[in-house]
């Protein structure tokens, strides 16, 4: 049997459950670390309470002066006006000395944490749980190099804390990076879709900062070398006529 074309829905409900939040992206992210320690009193039987204080890890690494970019679903809730849970915190750290300091700086804020190295990154778990809470990443992709260098910062006054979240165009480069990373699971990379989506339909949204599409070009370039810049603009027209991206060929 032929499946039919469309399944009726109400259109003004559907509109109302796109809408998006004006967030300050300190609002996002202190959001998004309430859904996650939300999630895991929620499920206490089976997963222990979370042993990471986000706001702790922000204050640590600023009060040892180790420049950083709050990275992951964290820093681009505000972007994407739909802060969401996540397993780990992602801290992006210069490579060499301040990439040190930052391990060495959280092992020691956790030390029950069992550490382990992988490729670009120290990640750390807690005991017997397979997916980790803490990730301390250096860059090693161009665009991850330049969400370090030109990041935006953003301010929590009741706890005294400012810290530096990824521009919009290096969140939206890091997104189609992750996209196009083939040994990456199906399941994250679709994530990584509709937060890309999500960036671009919030940029547009009243009062919101528009995407700049020349910069953003450059660092699609830095992803994919000789036509990453095309395709990451090709994406945006896409999300923007209400078009989707298919990972098998994310431009056309």
């Amino acid at each position: 049997m032929q499946r039919a074309n469309f399944i009726s829905s109400d259109p003004a409900w559907e509109a109302m459950k796109a809408t998006r939040r004006n967030l300050l992206h300190d609002d996002a992210v202190q959001l998004s670390d309430f859904l996650q320690r939300q999630y895991r009193s929620q499920w206490s039987n089976q997963v222990p309470p979370s042993p990471v204080d986000l706001n702790m890890i922000l204050r640590t690494l600023t009060q040892k002066r180790i420049p950083f970019v709050l990275t992951g679903a964290h820093g681009i809730g505000g972007w994407t006006g739909r802060p969401r849970s996540t397993q780990d915190v992602d801290i992006l750290v210069k490579a060499g000395r301040n990439y040190g300091r930052a391990v060495n700086a959280v092992r020691a804020l956790y030390p029950q944490l069992e550490v382990r190295a992988f490729t670009g990154l120290t990640a750390f778990f807690v005991q017997g749980e397979k997916e980790s809470v803490i990730d301390v990443v250096y860059p090693h992709r161009a665009d991850l190099e330049e969400t370090l260098a030109d990041p935006v910062w953003t301010e929590n006054k009741e706890l005294g804390l400012r810290y530096r979240v990824p521009a919009l165009e290096a969140a939206l480069a890091n997104k189609y990076g992750a996209m196009l990373t083939p040994i990456r699971p199906m399941g994250k990379r679709q994530l990584d879709v509709a937060d890309f989506m999500g960036m671009v339909t919030h940029s547009s949204d009243q009062d919101r900062q528009p995407i700049d599409l020349e910069k953003l070009e450059v660092l699609g370039e830095m992803v994919w070398p000789g036509g990453g810049g095309k395709e990451i603009l090709r994406l945006v027209e896409r999300v923007k006529a209400g078009q989707a991206i298919h990972l098998d060929s994310p431009g056309e």
